[in-house]
């Protein structure tokens, strides 16, 4: 059997977090193992299922406080664990020095996976970025843009973000139970799913989910993630007057069954990679506007329309109405998995690494 180490921040529920997840799960472990390197182990992250599924997690010390150290202990794994395949995850090049610290311990194939398109670290991003060309076997990307941001004018290949389409097959049943559960039954539901971080631009997001409430009374905003934010966003909501309209949900497992009593799918980002919630709500049939910052990449349906950060709010919200009020839900996860989103054809080629 093969073990594959990937690198990362920490195992906490997000994007490329949830990538690495979708895979391990449709994976045949009976073939391949995934073991985890994490910088910070937090409550509600994924560890517990990593080892729950035969996988291992190491905890390095914080790369910010303790660099010799970090860089030391990865080539440790990497050699006691006789590691032939490392994959470094990030949204910017500085942790490629973990690939220098594979390559010390022996790895063969050390492949740098990048998850977005920019980064509020960007210095050490184009310093490290001149290490790609030899510290590194393989680049991955989520998107062209990710591509050429991480990469610049060097080869890579085009990895995408796939869900386990089935889950979110839209159910008529399903909606109406978990409105009624929430009692959000004669509610018009607007959601976002995202960590609580500034690149999500949540400020945005609520003030313009007050000019939807100011058009239509019966808006509700679920918030669905967790981060740092959470006060600053819950502040915002109170001074606007709609904290009772925007429900902070916390991390959750039933994403799926939230996606089905939604009425539309808000995400205006400041910069993404390839965002997997987008194909989700795709996926689930839901209208989906979205900022023109992100990639049209993301686009595989008809569903999604972008608008520029620089619109007007109301611009945001006559939109945002018009497409909840406007939209028949259907299944669409036929044409998600044409394009490429479906995670089980994505776990066999991983399985090739």
């Amino acid at each position: 059997m093969k073990r594959i180490l990937h690198i990362v921040g920490g195992m906490y529920p997000g994007g490329l977090e949830n990538f690495i997840m979708n895979i391990y799960r449709h994976i045949d472990r009976d073939k391949v193992q995934f073991d985890v390197i994490v910088h910070s182990i937090r409550e509600g992250d994924h560890t517990p299922e990593i080892e729950s599924l035969g996988g291992k997690v190491y905890l390095a010390p914080r790369k910010s406080r303790h660099p010799v150290a970090n860089f030391l202990y990865i080539r440790k794994v990497v050699k006691q664990g006789k590691y032939s395949v490392v994959v470094r995850h990030s949204d910017n090049a500085f942790p490629v020095t973990d690939m220098i610290a594979a390559k010390m311990g022996g790895a063969k194939r050390r492949i740098y996976q990048s998850h977005s398109s920019d980064s509020s670290l960007k210095a050490l991003h184009y310093f490290f970025r001149h290490c790609m060309g030899w510290a590194v076997t393989d680049r991955f990307a989520c998107s062209e843009n990710a591509g050429r941001w991480m990469y610049k004018n060097r080869d890579f290949k085009v990895v995408k973000n796939a869900i386990e389409v089935e889950k979110y097959t839209f159910n008529e049943e399903v909606r109406n139970r978990v409105r009624k559960e929430w009692g959000l039954t004669d509610k018009l539901v607007f959601s976002h799913v995202g960590l609580y971080i500034p690149v999500k631009n949540h400020l945005f997001l609520v003030r313009f989910f007050a000019e939807i409430e100011k058009k239509r009374e019966d808006a509700v905003l679920l918030l669905i993630g967790e981060g740092d934010l959470r006060e600053t966003i819950e502040a915002e909501a109170k001074r606007l007057g709609i904290e009772d309209k925007v429900i902070l949900t916390g991390i959750r497992k039933d994403v799926p069954e939230l996606l089905q009593m939604t009425d539309a799918f808000l995400f205006p980002s400041i910069y993404e990679g390839l965002p997997l919630s987008i194909i989700e709500a795709q996926a689930a049939g839901l209208p989906c506007l979205i900022s023109s910052a992100i990639t049209k990449e993301v686009i595989v349906t008809d569903l999604v329309k972008q608008l520029s950060l620089e619109d007007d709010p109301e611009i945001w919200a006559e939109t945002a109405i018009e497409m909840a009020s406007g939209t028949v839900r259907k299944d669409r996860t036929e044409e998600i998995g044409k394009a490429g989103y479906d995670v089980s054809e994505l776990a066999k080629w991983y399985e090739s690494l």
